[in-house]
């Protein structure tokens, strides 16, 4: 059977079919041809892993299930857990979201008191609202594509995987031209420090987004110039770099 017949017959993309392949769920023979052959017993994980998927269980814990690692009763106890958790969470947001809906209000005249001691007073008696620490993990996804502006204008990374290779380096190239001029020599072990310098920003970035996107909830300043900041940052490090460059390079 091929990814189209298996396609049409669960109803799902290809894409799909591929994801759970290489997060190594499904591993299909090749043909002389090097297509794909999906057996009936492929098709019937596949239904399995569809089914495990739209009750909630994450990925891993589909591998952990079929490897032996967790039995089902194990998974499906966490599971409900989670949607327990989950429903919670819904239950107080659906409950507030109801009562601002009656009150008829608009965002500019929102009293931003009145609700927000709701929340306190709610989660007081162990009532709950979404998870807004999630924020932090969608920063976080576009951390290593905005560095080398792979991003739009929105801030979504681009689809497209040779513009982001072509920005990577172009990044790394830029970097090491600036070095080789900065030192008067053209040499390759001036753009392996080009590479380290590029690492070493994105892991700059990595590590000091978390505290100030904290610190941006409560300072403007740093909520609007969060960019600016993390330029101030880059800069001091390039310099801090090349400083050492020219000392251990001398």
């Amino acid at each position: 059977m091929t990814i189209k017949d298996v396609e049409m017959l669960l109803d799902i993309p290809r894409a799909t079919v591929r994801f759970y392949e290489k997060e190594g769920l499904i591993s299909p023979t090749r043909e002389g041809n090097g297509y794909r052959d999906y057996s009936d017993e492929d098709v019937e994980k596949l239904q399995k892993i569809i089914i495990l998927r739209k009750i909630g269980l994450p990925v891993e814990e589909i591998n952990d299930l079929f490897d032996g690692a967790k039995t089902m009763e194990e998974a499906l106890d966490a599971n409900i857990v989670n949607l327990q958790k989950q429903m919670e969470e819904l239950k107080g947001a659906m409950k507030l979201s109801q009562k601002m809906k009656e009150d008829t209000i608009q965002i500019a005249s929102m009293d931003v008191n009145i609700y927000w001691n709701t929340i306190e007073e709610e989660e007081k008696q162990g009532n709950q609202f979404m998870d807004i620490a999630k924020d932090i993990v969608e920063i976080e996804k576009g951390v290593l594509a905005s560095y080398f502006s792979c991003t739009d204008m929105n801030g979504k990374p681009y689809d497209s995987f040779p513009k982001i290779i072509l920005n990577v380096f172009a990044c790394i190239v830029l970097a090491g031209v600036i070095l080789c001029i900065y030192k008067g020599t053209w040499s390759a072990q001036n753009f392996w420090m080009a590479i380290q310098s590029i690492c070493a920003l994105v892991l700059l970035e990595m590590f000091l987004s978390i505290p100030w996107y904290f610190l941006g909830k409560k300072f403007e300043w740093i909520r609007k110039n969060r960019r600016k900041l993390f330029v101030i940052a880059g800069l001091c490090l390039v310099v801090i770099l090349l400083i050492l460059a020219n000392i251990f390079g001398a």
